[in-house]
């Protein structure tokens, strides 16, 4: 349990952390802590455990374009709110996609993400 909260923070809380700290932008601040409450309260519910067993496989990179893929947000968000170009987005989907096992199936990498939870 300790080391799936430890693994959990390090990994969806301190990089919008390390973010906010480098950042002036009010905005952009506003939305790495809209993240960080989202990102938090996942951490404490009883689904945690089961969420981060589904993502092991994923790289922290992943981990984090996938938490955001959950909470809805769209790819030029995803790309502006990690700082990385669009392709690498898309990239990071791909790969997230077959590390799930729902590569070339029509299944909305969303709801899917959604659906580990329950």
């Amino acid at each position: 349990m300790e080391e799936n909260i430890l693994s959990n923070v390090k990994q969806l809380i301190q990089p919008y952390i390390l973010k906010l700290k480098r950042n002036r932008s009010m905005s952009e601040d506003l939305a790495y802590l809209n993240i960080l409450e989202s990102n938090l309260n996942e951490i404490i519910s009883p689904f945690s455990f089961k969420l981060s067993s589904k993502y092991l496989g994923l790289t922290p990179k992943e981990i984090q374009v996938a938490d955001l893929i959950k909470d809805g947000k769209q790819d030029k968000d995803i790309m502006e709110i990690l700082n990385i170009s669009l392709t690498t987005v898309k990239s990071h989907r791909q790969n997230i996609r077959k590390k799930l096992g729902i590569y070339s199936k029509r299944i909305n990498l969303k709801t899917y993400l959604t659906s580990i939870k329950k």
